[in-house]
């Protein structure tokens, strides 16, 4: 009796609740999903009849900024005129006159030499006016009275913001305007009878459930000034449907619609292409009435139920057919006769109602099992595990789940002993946390670092960190901010992972820590390690201190002996003080590159997320002076694509390294030539997303030989590139080539610290590039739009 109760509330409480469902949050966006995914597989091909001339990017860089000027859309339309097509839609918004009164009458009369169909741009609906348009902001009168047809052109986006319907009636319920693309395909549709609607209820009728083409770029385009020169056939443009409208980014409307998923969204006037091919083939999605839609999500629910009834130890294959069938089902209308079925209801009823079924008959092994949890939930659990011995499988078949819980019992136990001794045993301090940061176990290690240096005797000993929490623990311990980030600020007490610490004798350690068990927090603990960094701080500052000795030492007496030269300037030898201050100036200039060698090889860097083309203009900033002096012009080139790119790199020694190229080549190229900054994105093998920066510079120089290339890009650090064959080894040339060395040395360090590649190619007599390749992630690419 009870099995049949159960069973009769499943089957008239279930199929209420799913229709209840239906209608709220989540369920709806997954049938959208389903709908948009199968609307792609729907795609027919487009129609030929359709042309969108289309003001694109090539067209606005060669007639200018937007707007154009109406003569220039005159002249389109006369252009337009003899080739005779069928409609012309001009998806523009001329609702309020020119500065020059001769261009909109230029406008109007070229209207009069073709059909031309003009839109209705949206007005706020309170917003009710006397004219023949209320609701909506008219053309202008000479353009509405020269146009063929003048209708709405407005969308209707779901929830979800996704385009998927638009009505062929709209507006007051005594002025209802049809859809400008209806008027093109002389499907005007009758309006139903609004006796129940007030005067100024806005009205929505005649939906059109879109089917569309495909793609972005599905239908033939033409651009604007091609059309406008002349330079498409007559043949091409007769007896067609134009569409004239904006497909450029950031002009007129870009609609997201569901096909977004593979191109993006759609400019508003391929939306009109696709609207207007479904009205000339007669195409449109036709939605299920309410009493069919509610067949559709019960009856498939019953049927599960009578199988289940039957076939009950085969719950999961009834269950998964029926909602595979569901799904199938809809498919084959939308595919086969655009018809939909929205299939998430019907198929999450079948998966509620496996998960009842089969709840309600294994509730009696659960009891058992529940009890057993317990016991397991009291054992910490463990990640290595020594094979137990099995015992024999007993006889009667319900004593196995027994024997698997106890099995695994005794497996936790081992694993915790297990755990504990490898615990005790790492020389790195490790210690077991909970959400809150209190300490629930650690081993000698921590203790040593965090008990003041003794050595524990015994587990109590241990046990004395038990309980106390790790950040009040540390908070005396001296804190050196590490990215930006301040202990005291911390909003949970791992965020101290991003800091140093050390202790009162002098032990430098790092907080690294790693979440386990559940995703609540009353469930959570955490894996606390904290590794010394004593030695690698102390041969840190040793490496700093010698940087400060060169810094002063090898510095400070050429600095000394270039002062003494401006104190005696005019009673030196003229030569002997040109020799000493050039020699001087030769080790300045060599203890500098050192010391930015040095740098570049060291691990100090600093990682942010810095503004690629930011370095280069100032890196180009910095050599200005320099090429000016030596007559060279430093021209930076930035793609449109990377301007905005962000690298997460070193911003500094990313700089510095690029200035090195920079003066390299301006040092190498005649008075009068110039030397060419270049940055561009390269895009990934398997999508359009940038991949890598590419970073760029060109001389127009002397060129090297390929044995030259070759000795700078895989000679050893700081060794000197030969010098051309064609040209006496000279004083000067041989200190550029050892700054060359030097200097390009920091160049390979930096860009091997950034996990980049260097390349260059040259060619005698004509100039040498060098280009820096550098390793760029998807969601560090940030273009303005």
């Amino acid at each position: 009796m009870r099995l049949i109760v159960e069973r009769l509330l499943m089957a008239l409480l279930l199929p209420l609740a799913m229709l209840g469902l239906a209608q709220r949050p989540g369920l709806p966006q997954m049938d959208a999903y389903i709908h948009d995914r199968l609307l792609i597989l729907a795609s027919h091909r487009a129609s030929p009849d359709i042309l969108i001339i289309a003001i694109d990017e090539h067209s606005l860089r060669e007639l200018g900024r937007w707007p154009w000027s109406r003569e220039t859309h005159a002249r389109l339309l006369e252009r337009l005129a003899p080739a005779a097509p069928r409609a012309v839609l001009l998806d523009l918004f001329l609702t309020e006159p020119s500065a020059d009164p001769r261009e909109d009458a230029r406008l109007a009369q070229a209207m009069g030499l073709l059909p031309v169909y003009l839109p209705l741009l949206h007005a706020s609906p309170l917003a009710f006016s006397s004219h023949e348009w209320p609701g909506f902001l008219p053309p202008l009168p000479d353009f509405a009275a020269q146009a063929r047809g003048v209708g709405h052109a407005d969308l209707a986006p779901d929830t979800d913001g996704v385009a998927r319907t638009l009505y062929l009636l709209e507006g007051y319920p005594t002025h209802l305007q049809p859809y400008v693309g209806a008027l093109i395909a002389q499907r005007i549709s009758q309006p139903a009878s609004t006796s129940e609607a007030t005067p100024t209820d806005w009205l929505r009728q005649g939906p059109l459930h879109l089917l569309f083409a495909g793609p972005r770029g599905s239908y033939r385009t033409v651009p604007y000034v091609s059309v406008l020169r002349g330079e498409v056939p007559a043949e091409l443009l007769r007896d067609k449907l134009l569409l004239v409208g904006a497909t450029a980014p950031g002009l007129g409307d870009q609609t997201l619609t569901p096909n977004a998923g593979i191109r993006g969204v759609l400019p508003g006037v391929e939306v009109h292409a696709n609207a207007i091919d479904n009205l000339m083939h007669g195409r449109n999605v036709s939605m299920s009435p309410p009493l069919w839609h509610t067949a559709w999500t019960i009856v498939p629910l019953w049927i599960a139920l009578w199988l289940l009834v039957r076939l009950g130890r085969h719950a999961l294959p009834v269950t998964f057919g029926l909602a595979s069938a569901c799904l199938l089902i809809s498919g084959v209308a939308m595919l086969g006769w655009h018809h939909w079925l929205p299939p998430a209801a019907p198929m999450l009823g079948l998966a509620i109602l496996y998960l009842l079924w089969s709840w309600r008959r294994l509730e009696s092994q659960f009891v058992y099992l529940r009890r057993r949890a317990q016991v397991l939930d009291a054992l910490p659990g463990g990640t290595f595990e020594v094979m137990p011995v099995r015992a024999p499988a007993p006889a009667d078949p319900t004593a196995h789940p027994k024997q698997a819980l106890d099995r695994a019992i005794a497996r936790l136990r081992r694993m915790q002993q297990l755990m504990d001794k490898a615990m005790q045993a790492m020389p790195v301090a490790m210690l077991i946390c909970d959400e809150e940061g209190r300490i629930g176990s650690g081993n000698a290690a921590a203790f040593r670092l965090l008990g003041g240096g003794s050595l524990p005797s015994n587990d109590n000993d241990c046990a004395a960190l038990r309980g106390v929490r790790l950040p009040e623990l540390i908070a005396p311990f001296a804190v050196k901010p590490a990215s930006g980030m301040d202990a005291a600020r911390a909003a949970h007490w791992t965020d101290l992972r991003h800091c140093e610490f050390v202790t009162s004798d002098a032990r430098v350690f790092r907080l690294e820590a790693a979440v386990f068990s559940g995703d609540a927090p009353e469930d959570r603990g955490w894996v606390v390690m904290l590794p010394e960094l004593t030695a690698e701080r102390e041969a840190q500052r040793q490496r700093d201190e010698w940087r400060q000795f060169l810094s002063h030492d090898l510095r400070s007496p050429q600095v000394t002996i270039l002062s003494i030269l401006s104190m005696h300037e005019a009673t030196a030898d003229a030569g002997l003080r040109t020799a000493i201050r050039r020699e001087a100036e030769r080790t300045l200039a060599l203890a500098e590159g050192f010391m930015d060698f040095a740098l570049a090889e060291s691990d100090d860097y600093r990682f942010a997320d810095t503004h690629i083309g930011t370095v280069l203009l100032d890196a180009r900033d910095q050599v200005w002076h320099y090429a000016q002096a030596q007559g060279v012009r430093v021209e930076a080139r930035l793609d449109d694509d990377a301007g905005d790119t962000i690298l997460r790199a070193d911003g500094a020694l990313l700089t510095r390294a690029i200035v090195n190229l920079l003066n390299n080549a301006v040092r190498h190229s005649p008075s009068g030539r110039s030397v060419e900054l270049r940055l561009n994105v390269e895009p990934g093998a398997e999508r359009a997303d940038a991949t890598h920066v590419r970073i760029s510079v060109g001389d127009q120089g002397s060129g090297m030989t390929p044995e030259q290339l070759d000795a700078l890009l895989h000679a050893p650090r700081g060794r000197r590139v030969p010098a051309t064959p064609e040209a006496a080894p000279s004083e000067t040339q041989s200190v550029s080539t050892r700054r060359m060395g030097l200097g390009f040395s920091v160049v390979r360090a930096v860009v091997q610290k950034h996990h980049g590649t260097l390349g260059a190619s040259s060619t005698p007599g004509i100039g040498t590039t060098v280009w820096l390749r550098l390793p760029l992630t998807d969601s560090r690419r940030s273009t303005s739009r």
